[in-house]
């Protein structure tokens, strides 16, 4: 299993020739915000050549309808209940929802549905709602837990025999709101979880256009504190801090 982290919540997972993207945002705007950190050119068209699509959440950082188009037209998309209609609105027909608790084979692997502690709807101007899920892919000897957008939530440490666990630990923005790990909990997060590596996400990608070349004095912050409180719990030896492009191999 190889996992490569591209910025924000995007990550593609190799198990052996098929090939999994979550959550892509691969544009360089997304409403207000800008791409501060680009996705590798040498990685070329091979980000859009995904077998599987795995999406968290209604967000709009998330569930990025025109990155979506980007990628290969018969990938098949698994997505939280409740997103069939907008998902097929935009034209995007292989797509399968899902529950927490749901198991569904694909290719090489199986995808576990779990929870997780997230606002449930699209934004302030839809009714469209779904419940927020993470995702355990477990291949035959490998198991990469993918959390989306969480909060701590009850049953996180009953994610047994985690490989490699994609933990969120921050935004957007120099705050974050209700239902995201920050630094400290995501340090609680990888506690309860126990896995083999942890690698943070969900950090130091996008921003607010300001108009301004240089990078905010947030944007890498989180990732410092993360590695920091790491450090302090002990924990360092599972971390595995990426910039966009880089790999890891379980």
């Amino acid at each position: 299993m190889e996992l490569t982290w591209l910025g924000h919540a995007t990550a593609l997972i190799d198990v052996g020739d098929y090939r999994i993207i979550t959550d892509p945002l691969l544009t360089k705007r997304v409403a207000h915000l800008r791409r501060r950190r680009s996705v590798p050119t040498s990685l070329g068209a091979d980000v859009a050549d995904v077998d599987l699509v795995l999406l968290s959440h209604l967000h709009l950082d998330h569930f990025h309808l025109p990155s979506l188009r980007l990628l290969r037209p018969n990938a098949r998309i698994l997505a939280p209940r409740g997103s069939l209609a907008l998902l097929r609105k935009a034209g995007l027909h292989n797509v399968t929802e899902l529950e927490v608790g749901d198991r569904v084979g694909c290719g090489p692997v199986t995808i576990e549905v779990v929870p997780a502690a997230h606002k449930h709807g699209r934004g302030p101007h839809t009714r469209v709602a779904a419940r927020p899920v993470g995702y355990v892919v477990d291949s035959d000897d490998q198991r990469c837990y993918f959390a989306g957008d969480t909060d701590l939530f009850d049953g996180m440490a009953d994610l047994r025999e985690i490989d490699i666990a994609m933990l969120p630990i921050w935004g957007w923005g120099p705050t974050i709101g209700e239902g995201h790990l920050d630094p400290l909990r995501a340090v609680a997060a990888a506690e309860l979880i126990r896995p083999k590596l942890v690698v943070p996400i969900h950090w130091g990608t996008y921003a607010p256009e300001d108009g301004r070349r240089r990078l905010p004095t947030w944007f890498e912050d989180p990732a410092l504190q993360f590695a920091s409180a790491m450090v302090q719990a002990d924990d360092h030896q599972r971390l595995r801090l990426l910039e966009p492009g880089e790999q890891i191999t379980c």
